[in-house]
This record gives C-alpha cells, sequence and structure tokens, in this order.
C-alpha cells in the first residue's frame, strides 16, 4: 500500500499515478523515480494517522470539509504562508477563522478576511487544485 507518489523505477514525463488512499499524482520530471506534483487530494472520513505519508501530501476530510496538507508526525493542517507559524485554523462550536501566530488573533475585519480568502486561493492555486494565476 503506496500512499504518495512511487519511489522506486523509472517513471515517464505526464505519467498518472493513483495511490492507495485515492490522491492522484502527475510526473512533472522524467526519471528514478521522477518528480511528482500531486494533482487531487486524497478523499477521506478521517485524518490518516498510520502509514508512511510524504511531507506535503493533500487530503480532502469529507467528514469535516478541510483540505489540509500533511505536515509530518501525522499533524495536518492548511498552509498559506511560508513559514510553520503562519497556518489557519478554524476554532470553537461555530468555526472562527484565525491566523495561527502568537496571538490567535481572529480574522474579524473586511480586510483581514480578503487577505485570508486570497492567500487560501493563492495556495490551492500553487497545489493545483484550482486553476488560476497565482
Amino acid at each position: 500500500m503506496i500512499i504518495g507518489p512511487p519511489t522506486s523505477g523509472t517513471q515517464v514525463l505526464a505519467e498518472f499515478w493513483r495511490d492507495a488512499l485515492g490522491g492522484e499524482w502527475v510526473c512533472t520530471v522524467a526519471g528514478t523515480p521522477g518528480t511528482w506534483r500531486q494533482v487531487k487530494p486524497a478523499a477521506v472520513t478521517a485524518d490518516p494517522s498510520s502509514g508512511t505519508i510524504p511531507t506535503g501530501y493533500l487530503v480532502w476530510n469529507v467528514t469535516d470539509g478541510a483540505v489540509k496538507r500533511h505536515a509530518g508526525s501525522y499533524s495536518w493542517g492548511i498552509r498559506v504562508r511560508a513559514n510553520a507559524s503562519a497556518k489557519v485554523g478554524f476554532h470553537g462550536a461555530t468555526p472562527t477563522a484565525q491566523w495561527a501566530n502568537a496571538n490567535q488573533a481572529v480574522a474579524t475585519d473586511l480586510a483581514t478576511v480578503i487577505t485570508l480568502a486570497n492567500e487560501l486561493r493563492a495556495a490551492l492555486v500553487e497545489k493545483g487544485i484550482i486553476k488560476g494565476a497565482a
């Protein structure tokens, strides 16, 4: 059972791969084992908590509706900036969007919410989940 792209064997440009969880990959540089980009997250009912999962692996948790990125050690988050302290979380009984910075400031004003939405969109474009300019 392989989660993620192939890690051995000779691969060709534009080769397609579907892993054991249903994540889909395309080979962007031919080679052994080639360079791969995930083009579709795996649809899961719970965040995977076992097996060898590559860092950066994307899942769509159909139970909670979130698209999540594997951050290592079975930690799942939505990464929208370049450093680990700038993740987005949705917290509380009524989900509240907020930055994962030191003060956990809630995104309540329109400008902050627009910035948050634009960064989420850019992250989805970067990962190839949606089309558009980054």
